[in-house]
């Protein structure tokens, strides 16, 4: 007996769980809910939490309101100067509306979320092919380029005030044309921007002659620059080398007239300029300690045993003036 009662408890726990599974479902914070009831919106469910539905008459489409991320193939693209490039494009965009959704991209025959999606996906692609056309507003130079000033990819992205919008705002005027179509596109960019082969190289030689004018534009004002600087290190110099030789003229002058004087000074009494040249040699050899072995006759040494001449006339003439005072007494 207590053996049925547990198959009996285990039969009823199946059959209220599986009509449970019938008749309620549960939607995610993150998700919005549709309950159709024979392919027909019948209600919208925002609301996270547990919810209600007849069963076999209804069934739920779940769709998650988080941020998506399109990401587009590589495509080829012609810019206006007939130049091709090669672009991925990728798009950040989300559902807003769940039943404006639903049935803007549901198609017949196919009731199931993830069609609906996929559907709204190439929707969205068909959108960036055409606002892929902007690309023909722009030179190839706008786009690829070392100069900040003339690079113009964000506004092909995003558009500018002086310019007509980017790609992001004729999306986003697609997304919202009409009654809308339920999503909400938040962001675009280019991922991916290059070129064929073909045109890599030409590109490099059109990059690598910007580089060199630029390199010759350098060179040649560095160059009018060192002649500016050499001009006027010259004339410096002239203009210092003329004041060095003027004063050095004056200092030359200045001299020869103080020469001059010690010279007049010097024939009036030559004896005495004689004498004053040898002291100042024995002066300058004999400054310190100093053993000189010379022959005592050997001018100016001679005034060491001698002494002067000069000095000898004035003691004769001192001699003569005693010897007459005596006579006179």
């Amino acid at each position: 007996m207590k053996k049925h009662i547990g198959v009996l408890v285990l039969g009823v726990t199946i059959i209220v769980v599986l009509l449970l599974y019938m008749v309620a479902f549960t939607v995610r914070w993150q998700e919005k809910a549709l309950v159709l009831t024979f392919n027909k919106i019948s209600r919208e469910v925002d609301d996270p939490g547990l919810q209600w539905r007849w069963p076999v008459f209804q069934k739920v489409l779940k769709f998650d309101g988080r941020i998506r991320t399109l990401q587009q193939q590589l495509t080829e693209i012609r810019t206006r100067d007939k130049q091709t490039v090669i672009v991925s494009v990728y798009v950040n965009w989300r559902i807003t509306n769940a039943r404006t959704f639903y049935e803007r991209f549901r198609q017949e025959g196919s009731a199931d979320s993830a069609d609906v999606i996929k559907q709204a996906e190439r929707t969205i692609k068909g959108w960036i092919a055409e606002a892929s056309n902007i690309f023909a507003e722009y030179k190839f130079a706008e786009l690829v380029t070392l100069d900040a000033s003339k690079f113009k990819l964000a506004a092909l992205e995003k558009g500018s005030s002086d310019q007509f919008g980017g790609m992001q705002s004729r999306i986003q005027e697609k997304a919202q044309a009409g009654e809308g179509y339920g999503v909400e596109i938040l962001d675009l960019g280019i991922s991916r921007l290059g070129v064929p082969d073909d045109v890599t190289t030409s590109v490099f030689s059109r990059m690598r002659e910007e580089r060199q004018a630029v390199v010759r534009t350098l060179v040649s004002d560095g160059g009018k620059q060192a002649t500016s600087i050499t001009a006027d290190a010259k004339r410096e110099a002239t203009i210092l080398k003329a004041q060095a030789q003027a004063e050095a003229k004056d200092i030359r002058g200045k001299g020869d007239a103080a020469a001059a004087k010690y010279y007049q000074a010097f024939v009036q009494d030559a004896k005495l300029a004689n004498f004053l040249r040898r002291l100042e040699t024995l002066r300058k050899t004999l400054s310190e300690r100093t053993t000189i072995i010379l022959n005592s006759k050997s001018p100016p040494y001679q005034l060491l045993t001698t002494g002067s001449d000069l000095l000898r006339g004035e003691e004769s003439a001192l001699d003569e003036k005693k010897g007459t005072s005596t006579k006179a007494q």
